[in-house]
C-alpha cells in the first residue's frame, strides 16, 4: 500500500497555499502524506483588466509557471503532510483540489480555504489554528520590521496608505518591483524592499516581522497559515481572504485600517 496519495492543483499560487489545510487534515484523518503536483502553464482568466505578474513566455497570464512552482516548493516541503511536491508531467491523480472550480462554492465570495471543504468535506478543519510552518531563520530578515505587500490587482480603492510615513523606516515591501515602485510612487514613502529568493524565505520573514498587512494576496495566505499578526485590504467584489484566529484583522474602510496598524504596532511594543 502506498505511503502516500498523489494530489494536483493548477490553481493560483494564493489557492495553493489556501488548500494546505485541506491537505493537513487529509494526512491527519488517514495517515498518508500528499505527493502534491502542481500544474504549470495553466491559462488564468481573472477579472477584465486584472493584472498579475504569472506569466508564461509569450506573456499571457498563467496560474503558475515553472519558476514560480519552484519558488513555492521549498516551503511546501517543509509541511509534515507533504511527500514531496513537483511539477505534474501528467501522473496518476488520487484527488483533485481542482473541482473546487466544478462545484458551487459560491466563487469568488467566501473563504478561499474553504473552497476545497465544500469539494471534500471530509478534509474540513479549524482554520484558527496554525496550517503552515516554517523553521527559523538564522538570517535577520524582518526583525522589528512592518512587511507590506500589494499587488496590482483584487485592490480596495478606499485604502491610502500614506499615514505610513511616520513607520517609514520601519516598513518593508514585499513584492516584485514593479508593485514596490508602484506602492513608493503612490503613497510617496521611502521604503525598502524585502527580496526573497523563494517563499519559505518569506515564510521566515513573516515569522520574524511586527505584523503583515496585505491586500488579497499569496503572501496573506502565508500569514493567515503562521497566524503572525495581520491586516487584510478587503475587495469589495471579491473579498474572498478571511482573517481567521487572534490578531488578524480585515477592512473596507480607512479608519479601521489605521486602528488596526496602530493597535498591532502597540501590541509588538510590548511584546520587545
Amino acid at each position: 500500500m502506498s505511503e502516500f496519495k498523489t494530489f494536483l492543483h493548477k490553481g493560483s499560487i494564493g489557492d495553493v497555499w489556501a488548500a494546505v489545510p485541506a491537505m493537513k487534515q487529509f494526512y491527519k484523518n488517514t495517515g498518508k502524506k500528499v505527493m502534491l503536483y502542481l500544474a504549470s502553464e495553466t491559462r488564468a482568466v481573472y477579472y477584465e483588466g486584472a493584472v498579475h505578474p504569472t506569466v508564461n513566455d509569450k506573456g499571457e497570464q498563467v496560474m503558475l509557471n515553472d519558476a514560480v512552482i519552484n519558488m513555492i516548493i521549498p516551503l511546501m516541503k517543509e509541511q509534515e503532510c507533504i511527500h514531496d511536491c513537483r511539477i505534474w508531467n501528467e501522473e496518476p491523480i488520487d484527488v483533485d483540489l481542482n473541482k473546487m472550480r466544478d462545484t458551487f462554492v459560491n466563487m469568488p465570495n467566501g473563504c478561499i480555504s474553504r473552497w476545497q471543504f465544500y469539494t471534500w468535506p471530509d478534509m474540513a478543519c479549524d482554520l484558527s489554528k496554525v496550517w503552515l510552518t516554517a523553521p527559523d531563520s538564522e538570517t535577520d530578515l524582518a526583525k522589528g520590521k512592518i512587511i507590506v505587500t500589494r499587488t496590482e490587482r483584487y485592490l480596495n480603492p478606499q485604502a491610502s496608505y500614506f499615514f505610513l510615513k511616520p513607520y517609514e523606516k520601519d516598513v518593508l515591501f514585499c513584492g516584485t518591483e514593479l508593485e514596490y515602485q508602484i506602492f513608493k510612487l503612490r503613497f510617496n514613502l521611502d521604503i525598502k524592499r524585502l527580496v526573497i529568493n523563494n517563499f519559505l524565505e518569506l515564510a521566515q520573514a513573516l515569522k520574524q516581522c511586527r505584523f503583515h498587512i496585505s491586500n488579497q494576496t499569496q503572501a496573506f495566505q502565508i500569514s493567515q497559515g503562521l497566524k503572525i499578526p495581520r491586516i487584510v485590504e478587503l475587495c469589495s467584489f471579491a473579498p474572498n481572504v478571511i482573517p481567521y484566529g487572534e490578531n488578524a484583522f480585515d477592512f473596507y474602510g480607512q479608519p479601521a485600517l489605521e486602528y488596526y496598524v496602530n493597535y498591532l504596532w502597540e501590541l509588538s511594543e510590548t511584546q520587545k
